[in-house]
């Protein structure tokens, strides 16, 4: 069987078939650092995906953006009364505007974490 022939576009290396610009929910592009709505080439047979060199450009800045927001701290869990205590660590409370007797909420997420809000005055 003859091969068709290609016209201009992006194909799949696995499967041949050409590719169509998408969006991807979530990927992450530096490990630990989830991108939301990243554009991509995404082939509709495999399902495989393909950068250009912009679209890696893009998502570097991107990913270099959320590295310098995204910090964390290592904490030991103690205890204080009856209660488990986690301490936050200053930088962090001043880099969300935290404040000494601010209540917050805590919120579960699976089995493996919470997020901490602060609650509206």
């Amino acid at each position: 069987m003859a091969r068709k022939e290609m016209k201009d576009g992006i194909y799949c290396a696995r499967c041949h078939a050409e590719m169509k610009l998408g969006i991807l929910p979530k990927y992450e592009f530096d490990e630990g650092y989830p991108l939301h709505n990243v554009p991509a080439y995404i082939c509709p047979r495999c399902g495989k995906c393909f950068f250009t060199e912009a679209q890696a450009h893009a998502m570097e800045a991107r990913s270099n953006d959320v590295m310098e927001y995204a910090f964390g701290f290592e904490r030991k869990v103690t205890v204080s009364g009856g209660s488990l205590a986690l301490g936050i660590p200053a930088e962090l409370a001043d880099h969300i505007g935290l404040k000494r007797g601010q209540k917050v909420r805590v919120i579960p997420m699976a089995r493996d974490g919470f997020i901490v809000r602060k609650m509206a005055a």
